[in-house]
């Protein structure tokens, strides 16, 4: 994974995790595959950080076109305590971020080729893909959903 970027949120004891990166080329895939805490990974020790598990994987038998491809993920994690999330991409910790504490603000983006639809809702600063254009907020979460709702037909 290429240029791989992520945003954690804490908000309420919830941990929103927002990472985006490049797929070698159109073959390859990638999925969240697993989390910690409160997911299938057990430690005897605490390992000190919130983690995500990222496997990458050829979804497509070639031939490929040897561009860049843009990902992203959102993962959420309930954990009240850890002050850093760490990225691991086919078990190899690539990347440690600092969890911010939320400051209750969300924007509404919407799929800029297609205004009104693929709306999501993310935390104020949160990473979002090029392919999205901010239509709303930034508001409380409750403002952003109602927005989504009146607003937003689905794809």
């Amino acid at each position: 994974m290429y240029q791989l970027h992520a945003l954690a949120v804490r908000s309420h004891g919830r941990i929103d995790v927002s990472i985006t990166g490049q797929l070698e080329n159109t073959c390859m895939g990638a999925d969240v595959i697993d989390k910690y805490p409160r997911g299938h990974r057990v430690y005897v020790v605490d390992p000190g950080a919130a983690q995500v598990f990222i496997a990458e994987k050829r979804v497509h038998p070639g031939p490929c076109s040897e561009v860049l491809v843009p990902w992203q993920a959102h993962v959420q994690i309930l954990d009240g305590q850890h002050k850093s999330v760490e990225i691991f991409v086919n078990e190899e910790k690539l990347l440690t971020i600092t969890v911010k504490e939320s400051s209750g603000r969300y924007d509404v983006y919407s799929l800029t080729d297609a205004p009104g639809t693929g709306c999501i809702i993310v935390p104020e600063g949160g990473i979002v893909l090029a392919i999205y254009s901010h239509i709303f907020g930034p508001g409380s979460y409750e403002e952003c959903l109602k927005y989504v709702i009146a607003n937003c037909k689905k794809h």
